[in-house]
């Protein structure tokens, strides 16, 4: 692991998304990322109902089509996303954020991780710990992001939100 790879790693909060980066980090081929087909979800068992799959659909102006979501995120934002694209949901003053978070892993190639509350679904006591992470095809470009979400509700996950770096890994 380098020290980049350390450093992300170490702005990790939730234990599982340390777990899911080192498992990323296992998988990744000659491009220094995995393809989707590097990733086994019997793998990653305990985690599927925090994972997340979203697809690139366009080069020229990406467009984000959730692939598959896990039960969890459906659980908490109280809608099923898989099959709808990102940009169908009204994330209020967190569009810009997430836009830039997307932007860090598909353009600038970096894993990105951070923390929100749940304002746009309505549960502003709830805090979203995410964990974002490049996928590749066959030629090198990305093309798809894995995602871990965990959410939190407590005067604990306040302090840790106000403790987490809110800036892209």
């Amino acid at each position: 692991m380098d020290a980049t790879d350390r450093a992300i790693r170490a702005q990790l909060i939730v234990p599982e998304q340390q777990e899911l980066f080192d498992y990323w980090r296992t998988k990744a081929g000659p491009s220094g990322y995995p393809t989707r087909a590097d990733i086994q979800p019997a793998e990653l068992r305990r985690m599927l109902p925090s994972l997340s799959i979203v697809e690139v659909t366009d080069d020229a102006q990406p467009r984000l089509r959730i692939r598959l979501a896990g039960t969890r995120l459906r659980d908490y934002l109280g809608v099923e996303i898989t099959g709808h694209y990102l940009d169908e949901y009204d994330l209020g003053d967190q569009t810009d954020y997430w836009d830039a978070a997307y932007r860090e892993v598909i353009i600038g190639g970096r894993p990105a991780q951070g923390v929100v509350p749940l304002t746009p679904w309505k549960q502003p006591n709830i805090f979203q710990f995410w964990l974002r992470l490049p996928l590749v095809n066959d030629e090198g470009r990305i093309v798809m992001v894995l995602g871990h979400d965990a959410f939190m509700q407590s005067e604990k996950a306040h302090a840790l939100a106000s403790r987490a770096n809110l800036r892209i890994a």
